[in-house]
């Protein structure tokens, strides 16, 4: 199955996920992350902000903050499609931007150089054993992570259907190093 057909129908199959398995899916997945070695050793964390039926990280994101991590966020830049990287301090400083995603206030972006990050959580709609993921299509993260000097931990988060043995994946795309489901961590591709 090609990307655009993996894409769309991963999109489909997550809309259609009911609230308590999304609840119970995503507690289950940062229960595995913040009991583990790499989250205790992780003080710059870089994490997405849940949108629509994504894995929740809202509740991570608070959690985190609270134990004292370093958390950053993604801001895109609409005119060069690339992502900065932002130091929030509350989640409540986010705030819907122009696809409805959360982001920082514009008041409130402090933007950092990413080399410091040792953590990178990173979404998708389908992973692969080889570290690939299909994303939503605007590259990026391989971008991202194409322009990174350091070498921080690649962490692929999802639902447990969304791991399989091979995925469709270019020269462009960039491998992750483990995939985190409600089953646990699996160790893909990547560096």
């Amino acid at each position: 199955m090609d990307k655009i057909q993996m894409r769309r129908e991963n999109l489909k199959k997550r809309k259609n996920l009911t609230t308590d398995y999304i609840n119970s899916a995503s507690a289950q997945i940062f229960t595995n992350l913040t009991n583990s070695e790499l989250y205790k050793d992780s003080q710059h964390i870089f994490t997405f902000v849940s949108y629509q039926n994504e894995v929740d990280t809202h509740q991570f994101i608070k959690k985190a903050l609270k134990d004292g991590k370093n958390i950053y966020v993604p801001v895109v830049d609409r005119e060069t499609f690339t992502m900065g990287v932002s130091k929030i301090e509350n989640f409540e400083d986010l705030q819907p931007n122009y696809m409805g995603i959360l982001e920082p206030s514009e008041k409130n972006i402090n933007l950092v150089d990413p080399e410091i990050l040792d953590l990178v959580l990173t979404p998708g709609l389908a992973f692969d054993l080889n570290g690939y993921r299909i994303g939503y299509g605007g590259g990026f993260y391989d971008k991202f992570f194409a322009a990174l000097k350091t070498n921080p931990t690649r962490l692929g988060i999802g639902y447990s259907y969304m791991l399989s043995d091979e995925l469709d994946h270019d020269d462009n795309d960039q491998a992750l190093d483990l995939f985190l489901s409600e089953d646990g961590f699996t160790t893909v591709g990547g560096n």
